[in-house]
Order: C-alpha cells, then sequence, then structure tokens
C-alpha cells in the first residue's frame, strides 16, 4: 500500500509541474514575463516578441521559449538537440511533399517549371553535407616563390658570455669578427695616452658618458669646467681650418647642421664667450651650453680625421672627440633634450663610424639609437605644426631626416631594426637648400623614406620575406632610378670632389640595397647547384648579387684613382668592397666551374689589389687582408684544378674533402641562422705592409695568390664568359628567364 501512495504524489508533483511549466509558457508567450534566455543571463528583458536582448545577441529566433547552455568557452548549444533534429526532419519532409504537390499543379498548367522549383531552392530541404577532401595539386610557381629561406643571422658567443647578434644582411662582418676581429691595436695612437694629455676633470666626465648627470648642484664648478673646455678650444685660424676641412670631405654626405647654422649657432658664439672668459676685465660671462659646444668639438673631431695634412685616426681628432664628450657629461641628455643634444649625439655615431677600429660599429650603432629616441621625445612631427618659424623648422626637419637616413643605412648594414617606424611620423623634407644641393638632399632622403625603409621592414622582420617579395623590391628599386644631373661624371666638364662623391653614393645606394635583398638567396643558390647556380630557384638573385659585387669593385677602384686621401678614412667603401671580394670568391671557391668563375676570379684579384694598397693607412683595409688572401689561395687552387689541370698542382685535401666547412661559412655569410662561438671579440690583427704582406714571421705565408697583380685568366676571357652564358640560357631555372624579362620592361 505505502508503494502505490508514493507513486501518486510522485504523479501529483510531476502534473503540477508539467502545470506551472505550460503556465510559464503562456505568460512568455504573451510577454508578461521574462524570457527563457534573459532569464538564463540574468538579463534585463523588455518582454517584447522577440526581446530586444535577443535580437541584439543574434538569437531572436529562440525567444521567448528557448535558451542555450554555455558550452566551453564561448559556445552556446541547444538544450535539446535530439527534439531539433526531429523537428528539422518534420519540416524536411513537409517541403518535399509540397514541392510534390507544387510540381504536379505546375505540370497541368504549363510546361515551365515553377519558379519555386528551382535547383537551388529544391536543396534547402537536405541537411548540409560533409565535404569531400580536394585532391593536392603539385607546388605551382607562385608557390615555389612564396617559400622562404632559414636566414635568422648569426649569434656569436664569447668565452665569457658575451653575445653579439648579426642579422641576415651583415655576413661579411661575421667572417671579420671571427679571423680577424681587431681593437685599437691599428691606431698610430695607443688610447692609454690619451688621459695623460687631458685635464683631470675632463678625463672623469669623458668617462662617465653617457650617464654624466651635470654639475646642477654646484654653479661654481659647472662654470670653472665651461672655462676649462673653452681654454681647450684650437686657436681661431685652426678652427676655420677645421670647420672647412669638415664641410669639404664630410658635410657632403652627413649634414645634421649646416654651414650657416653651423657659423652664426656655434662657432661665433663659442669663440665669443672664449674671448669673455679670458679677458679679466670682463665680469658678466656670456653663458654656453655645453652641448652646442660638444656639436663644435665634434665638427672639429670629423674634420681633423678628414684633414689631409693629419694621418688617418690622428690624436688631435681623438682629443676633440674626448672633450665633446665631457661636455656632454655636463648636463643630462636624457632629461629634457636639447636640439643640439640629438645633433652631438649623431656627429659623435657619426665619428665612432670613421675613427678606425678604436671604435667599433656596435658603438656607433647605439648611438644612433640613443640619438633617434632622443629626436622622438623632441617631437617626431612637422614644426610647422606649432607655427614655428621657416628657418628654425627646417633645422628640424633636417635632423630629423637625417638621423632617419643614420638609422635606416647602420641598421641594413648590420642586420638589426631600426628605431623609428614611419607611420608614428608627418615630418617634411627640408626646403632651405640652395638650387645645387636640393636635389641632391631631397633624393637621398626620398630613396630612404620609399625605398630603404620598405627594404629594412620586410627582410629584417621576424619572419623572413618570401622570395616573391625579395623579386618584388628588386624591381622597386630599380625603378627609382637616379636623375642624370645627379650621376657622376655626367656634368660637363670638370665637378668638384663633393659632387663627384655624392653622384657615386646615390647610386650606391642602388647598388647596395640590391645586394642587401639577394644576398641570403645568393648563398643559398650557391649551396644548392654549386655545378651550376643558374640552375637553382634562386638564379635572379645569384645573378644580381655578383652583379652588384662587380659594379662596387669597379666603381671602388675609380673613387681610389680620383679622391685616394678621401677613401682611406671612409669606412664604408672598404666594408662594400670586402662584401662584394667575399660573392665574387665564393663564386670560385663553390662553383669553380661556373661560366662566371673565370670574371670572378679576376675580380677578386682586382678587389685584393686594392686593399693591399689601402692596407698601409687604412685600418678597416688591414683587417680584411687575411680572410682575403687565404680567399684567394684557396681560389686559386680550386679554379686552377677545374680550368688548367695539366700545368697546375692539385689542390690540398683541405679544400677537397673539407666541403661541409666551406658550406657552413656561406651560410654564415648569406645571413642563416647559426651559432659562431669566439675566444674572444677583441683580437689584435696581423701587421700588413704597405704591399699586403705579413710583417711578421708568424703570420700567414706569402703566396703568390696574395699578390698585389690581378691573377692572369685563362684562355676564355670575360667577353667571352658573358657570350657563353648567353648561348646556354636554355639551361638555367626559369626563375631566371622571368626575372630578366621583368628587368626588361
Amino acid at each position: 500500500m505505502l508503494p502505490q501512495a508514493r507513486r501518486t504524489r510522485a504523479s501529483r508533483h510531476t502534473s503540477a509541474k508539467l502545470a506551472v511549466g505550460e503556465d510559464i509558457a503562456k505568460k512568455r508567450t504573451r510577454g508578461e514575463i521574462t524570457c527563457a534566455e534573459c532569464k538564463r543571463l540574468k538579463l534585463k528583458c523588455d518582454k517584447k516578441l522577440p526581446c530586444s536582448s535577443c535580437v541584439r545577441r543574434g538569437c531572436s529566433t529562440i525567444c521567448p521559449q528557448g535558451s542555450f547552455t554555455t558550452g566551453q568557452g564561448s559556445r552556446f548549444i541547444f538544450t535539446d538537440t535530439e527534439q531539433l533534429h526531429r523537428k528539422i526532419s518534420e519540416m524536411s519532409e513537409r517541403i518535399r511533399n509540397l514541392e510534390e504537390a507544387l510540381a504536379m499543379f505546375q505540370s497541368g498548367v504549363s510546361a515551365q517549371p515553377h519558379p519555386l522549383l528551382r535547383d537551388e531552392l529544391l536543396s534547402i530541404k537536405f541537411a548540409p553535407q560533409p565535404q569531400e577532401a580536394e585532391p593536392e595539386e603539385p607546388p605551382s610557381r607562385e608557390d615555389a616563390l612564396a617559400e622562404t629561406i632559414d636566414a635568422f643571422g648569426t649569434l656569436a658567443i664569447g668565452n665569457s658570455g658575451e653575445s653579439r647578434y648579426f642579422g641576415r644582411s651583415w655576413g661579411s662582418e661575421v667572417r671579420r669578427l671571427s679571423a680577424t676581429a681587431s681593437a685599437d691595436a691599428d691606431a698610430p695612437l695607443e688610447k692609454e695616452s690619451l688621459p695623460a694629455m687631458m685635464p683631470a676633470l675632463i678625463n672623469r666626465l669623458s668617462a662617465i658618458f653617457p650617464m654624466g648627470l651635470g654639475c646642477t648642484s654646484d654653479s661654481q664648478k659647472f662654470q670653472d669646467t665651461i672655462a676649462t673646455l673653452l681654454n681647450c678650444l684650437p686657436s681661431t685660424p685652426r678652427a676655420w681650418s677645421l670647420l672647412e676641412a669638415y664641410m669639404e670631405s664630410a658635410s657632403w654626405v652627413f649634414q645634421p647642421v649646416n654651414r650657416e647654422h653651423l657659423i652664426e649657432d656655434f662657432l661665433t658664439p663659442i669663440y665669443n664667450a672664449k674671448k669673455e672668459h679670458e679677458d679679466p676685465v670682463v665680469n658678466s660671462k656670456v653663458q654656453i651650453s655645453p652641448h652646442k659646444l660638444a656639436v663644435l668639438f665634434l665638427v672639429m673631431a670629423i674634420g681633423a680625421n678628414v684633414d689631409f695634412t693629419l694621418p688617418p685616426y690622428n690624436e688631435e681628432a681623438e682629443l676633440y672627440y674626448h672633450y665633446a664628450r665631457a661636455a656632454l657629461s655636463l648636463r643630462s641628455i636624457f632629461d629634457s633634450p636639447l636640439m643640439e643634444t640629438i645633433q652631438a649625439i649623431l656627429l659623435l655615431s657619426h665619428y665612432c663610424s670613421m675613427a678606425g677600429e678604436r671604435h667599433s660599429r656596435d658603438s656607433s650603432w647605439a648611438l644612433i639609437g640613443l640619438g633617434c629616441r632622443l629626436a622622438q621625445s623632441v617631437s617626431n612631427r612637422d614644426p610647422a605644426r606649432w607655427n614655428m618659424d621657416e628657418k628654425t623648422a627646417n633645422k628640424r626637419r633636417r635632423l630629423f631626416w637625417e638621423i632617419y637616413s643614420a638609422d635606416i643605412f647602420i641598421s641594413l648594414a648590420m642586420g638589426r631594426p631600426p628605431c623609428i617606424e614611419l607611420s608614428f611620423v608627418d615630418c617634411d623634407l627640408p626646403q632651405d637648400q640652395t638650387d645645387s644641393d636640393a636635389k641632391f638632399w631631397n633624393w637621398k632622403y626620398q630613396f630612404m623614406k620609399e625605398v630603404f625603409g620598405p627594404v629594412i621592414k620586410l627582410t629584417l622582420a621576424a619572419a623572413p620575406p618570401s622570395y616573391k617579395t625579395i623579386l618584388e623590391l628588386d624591381r622597386k628599386v630599380r625603378q627609382k632610378t637616379v636623375p642624370p644631373t645627379l650621376k657622376a661624371g655626367n656634368a660637363g666638364g670638370e665637378i668638384s670632389t663633393n659632387s663627384y662623391l655624392q653622384g657615386s653614393l646615390l647610386s650606391q645606394f642602388r647598388t647596395l640595397t640590391i645586394l642587401y635583398l639577394h644576398k641570403s638567396f645568393f648563398a643559398q643558390a650557391l649551396i644548392d647547384h654549386p655545378e651550376n647556380p643558374l640552375l637553382s630557384r634562386y638564379a635572379p638573385s645569384f645573378l644580381a648579387a655578383s652583379s652588384c659585387a662587380s659594379t662596387i669593385i669597379r666603381m671602388s677602384v675609380q673613387h681610389y684613382e680620383k679622391v685616394p686621401e678621401f677613401c682611406l678614412r671612409w669606412w664604408s667603401m672598404w666594408t662594400h668592397l670586402f662584401s662584394a671580394a667575399v660573392i665574387v670568391g665564393s663564386i670560385v671557391t663553390r662553383a669553380p666551374s661556373s661560366n662566371m668563375a673565370s670574371t670572378a676570379y679576376h675580380e677578386l684579384g682586382i678587389a685584393i689589389s686594392l686593399f693591399a694598397k689601402g692596407a698601409e693607412d687604412s685600418s678597416r683595409a688591414r683587417g680584411a687582408m687575411a680572410i682575403l688572401v687565404q680567399l684567394q689561395e684557396k681560389a686559386s687552387a680550386l679554379f686552377n684544378q677545374f680550368h688548367d689541370d695539366s700545368h697546375s698542382p692539385s689542390p690540398g685535401p683541405d679544400l677537397i674533402n673539407n666541403q661541409g666547412v666551406a658550406v657552413d661559412e656561406l651560410a654564415i655569410f648569406g645571413g642563416q641562422t647559426r651559432v659562431l662561438f669566439c675566444k674572444k671579440f677583441l683580437q689584435k690583427p696581423p701587421n700588413w705592409d704597405s704591399l699586403g704582406r705579413p710583417s711578421s714571421s708568424e703570420s700567414p705565408k706569402n703566396t703568390p695568390s696574395a699578390s698585389t697583380d690581378p691573377a692572369p685568366l685563362p684562355q676564355s676571357s670575360v667577353g667571352q664568359d658573358r657570350e657563353d652564358m648567353s648561348m646556354q640560357c636554355q639551361n638555367v631555372h626559369p626563375s631566371l628567364m622571368e626575372y630578366m624579362s621583368m628587368l626588361a620592361s
């Protein structure tokens, strides 16, 4: 009896529950209570049908009775899936019956099918079917172009744990570091002798740069230090001489401050203040910003370094450099930097890049980065927005575009990302240059902005660019041609040294950009197809890089013949010539049977001859000699093996059996991902005489391949090589023909 009573009570409870549920459903249908979904989510419901909350959330079809249940994340599923499928099946059957009835009726009144019975409408009643996987197609030409190569650069690690990163575009300098990285031993003046030549206070201030916080707590000490620095200035005639040397031999490519600005705002007021400080009668002394003083000292340091009456990397230039560091330490460079603060940092970086092995390229790169940050703190917006006068606005514009250009150039050279992103910049180009200079500076800034910048952004990105992107950038660079009036040697009659150098620089910009674009793929082409790199899918890069290397070698010889003193003091020529020599040398050592090997072998000899001429006075030329001599020795053995078997000795076993090492060196040069372990980053390089020969018995032995005369060509001449290559165009990768047609268009 008891179980029956329990069943009766349960039945009554279920009936009551159903009655309550039906009552709630009726009220929801009439809009008297909150809909089911708003109740579940605890949302305010306006009780419309459907309510605004469900309409806003895109689920108006379930309002007011239906509701979702929360799944993983933000996904929702229906509460009764089985009921939903049953309802869909019933509706599909009903649609089918109606379609059949409509078709029967239509056949009795017309021979044409009813518009509602079109094929696309008849398929609505069917549930969606899983799609069949499409068969994979073989990779197309577009897929091949979309491929990238493993080119993230080299991480060099020293014994003490110190490390340096070399990006994919700086492979040649990695080889210099691993073989003959040098420090200050090449410089005529030892670093240790400099402090004794400077006042003790100046020496201490120079040593604490860039973290100097100034002497704001002791105004008298500040004034005494300024007076000491003013006493370190050279005589007025010498100052003008250094200024002229700077303007003539340095400012043609790099002009953070122009001549008028330099004289009016720096030289004249500072030397007037110097006179007042030396005059005991004058009581009120003119206050000079220490950072303005630093700018003048750095102009003099660069001027002394390009003074052809003095030896390169001379003592006078280095002293002015330390005086400038001391002046910069008298006022914090980080707190409220002045315009002259940024000018001084930029000049400091420029001096470090051209002052020999005393100062590393890394220090120049780091100073450029600091200058970029300071420039952004001053403003990266156009000065006209603040209603500045035109003269001041143009000074600021020129300074911004100079620091941007320096940042872009050294970033590409070192394979490291730049500091300034132009999407945050709206600074106009300066408009105050004379007619003769305006074209050069405007073309330079526009090239940096429109070509160099995009190339940097894509080639140094974390994800390596596809080969298709590389070819598109190549085309963009080639379309940016140098105006005929700016090309070196195009002007009628004699041209000034500055005009010649400016025209050469603009042409070099395009050549270097193309070289850096293709260098990684050039190396990959040699690794993939050493027997004939033109068979590689990267044949366009092989051709482009070798052509750029030939151009750099030819133009370097021309520059050295025209302005030898200038070339000895300018680091960029030797750096780019070294890269070009490594490229042509790699063609000989990795593809000696190639049709281009004869030309490359001859050009390698020309490059080494030029390095030998510059080795006496240029530390950068001396530092590269050891590598290039070894490269030429290896190239001679391999080249002779393939072209003159009957007369030349066979190459040593180390040249034949050590191809793995050669491939790895080529991969490093191409910027591919490698870890390089160095015993120490700073090594003392071998001493080389004026002919490029080791002067000590411990240096590498002198070989015919290291002579200053270019190696003689075999029977096939350069012209014959070009003819042979054109006759064998059918034996190349199709990508090369597409690339050649692109250049012709």
